[in-house]
């Protein structure tokens, strides 16, 4: 092979693999970001916590759920 062909191979080889981790780069991303999305929608509809049979805790809860209650309203 010639020169100006070895070196054409070589570049079109590196632009090639480039253009591949770009678009594994750009996929992955798009993955990760739609992931996240799904847990805090998975987070946002899980059915709340049973009271518990613990006086001090079962307070705790209810305070919990008032003050969330009243941080959705502003």
């Amino acid at each position: 092979m010639e020169t100006p062909a070895i070196i054409f191979l070589v570049i079109s080889c590196a632009v090639s693999f480039a253009l591949g981790r770009l678009f594994v780069h750009f996929r992955d991303k798009k993955r990760k970001e739609k992931l996240q999305a799904r847990e805090a929608e998975a987070l946002r509809n899980r059915p709340p916590e049973p009271e518990s049979l613990n006086k001090a805790k079962r307070k705790r809860q209810l305070q919990q759920l008032e003050k969330e209650g009243k941080g959705r309203k502003h």
